[in-house]
């Protein structure tokens, strides 16, 4: 059996992964670090059909090897899981929250070409997000929502592209409105709706399946994780003990730091709490704080057993 091996799969299948629940992340995975700009970026290399770089998956069996949770957005029932992602998770993320409309203060937006565009599709089409807020219990601005105030401006709604039969149906309703009874208008909007969510939905997201051993030691997992993590953000001195607390000793650093700002809520007003955790950590430990002991096989563990005098000293 090979342990590492090249795949291809389609947005659609990642997608209806993510919908029964059988591709999650590990709890120890950072949370989203990018900004709408990359997230528009990632939607324009999708429109002109361009790589967007492989993910990392590592293939479950019987039992789960760390404690895991589902994408932003995702259902958080389904099917048994089945792959745990290492690594791709911002890429994938990205794809489905803008997708699904699920960012509450975004919304993205297909600009399209002009008329003068034999076939608008096929020109370069540009990914626009906009700003959301809710004022007196509404969602302003208020055209984003409003299909001939959309189209007016030559957008549609990156939600109606998702690759699923539901906004398919969405997309016929909401080009029925924004064409207002224009059947020529209409016509055009239907025909961008069969390409454009054909993009999508035929995208590829190549990844490298990962299949240890069950016997395999969370510990070598972890290494895999840390090694061929190829994110645009690499990984932080933090986000590295936070995978080693999680597979040395099981807990979730995300939490306890939760628990921290809650028990110390003045703490961020002087540094930023997770340098606080790692200095503090390295001195309870009677060590230097440098990112060598940091990373060192034996500070997580020594963190979590120094917590509780971390948290009274906060």
């Amino acid at each position: 059996m090979k342990i590492m091996e090249a795949r291809n799969r389609s947005l659609n299948d990642w997608f209806a992964r993510i919908r029964t629940r059988q591709v999650v992340l590990p709890r120890f995975q950072r949370f989203e670090a990018w900004t709408h700009r990359m997230v528009a970026g990632l939607l324009d290399t999708v429109l002109r059909e361009l790589p967007a770089g492989a993910l990392l998956v590592l293939e479950v069996g019987d039992e789960e090897p760390f404690v895991s949770r589902v994408m932003v957005g995702a259902p958080e029932n389904g099917d048994k899981i089945v792959e745990h992602l290492l690594d791709g998770q911002q890429r994938l993320t990205a794809l489905w929250r803008s997708l699904t409309d699920n960012y509450p203060d975004r919304t993205y937006f297909v600009e399209m070409n002009s008329d003068e565009q034999e076939d608008e599709s096929s020109g370069p089409l540009r990914t626009m997000s906009q700003g959301r807020w809710r004022k007196n219990g509404r969602l302003y601005p208020l055209w984003a929502d409003d299909p001939v105030s959309v189209w007016d401006r030559q957008l549609i709604p990156a939600r109606l592209l998702r690759p699923d039969h539901e906004a398919e149906k969405e997309f016929k309703e909401w080009a029925k409105s924004a064409a207002q009874d224009d059947t020529d208008e209409l016509i055009r909007l239907i025909s961008l709706g069969a390409d454009l969510p054909a993009r999508f939905a035929g995208f590829n997201l190549p990844f490298l399946s990962l299949s240890l051993p069950p016997t395999t030691p969370r510990e070598t997992a972890l290494d895999v994780f840390v090694k061929m993590n190829t994110s645009v953000q690499p990984l932080s001195t933090y986000d590295i003990v936070v995978a080693q607390v999680e597979a040395a000793t099981g807990f979730s650093l995300h939490e306890l730091v939760s628990e921290l700002r809650k028990e110390a809520p003045t703490l961020e007003i002087f540094a930023e709490p997770a340098q606080v955790i790692l200095n503090a950590g390295a001195l309870l430990q009677d060590r230097e704080p440098s990112k060598s002991v940091m990373l060192s096989n034996d500070f997580a563990e020594g963190l979590i057993d120094n917590w509780a005098k971390l948290v009274s000293g906060a």
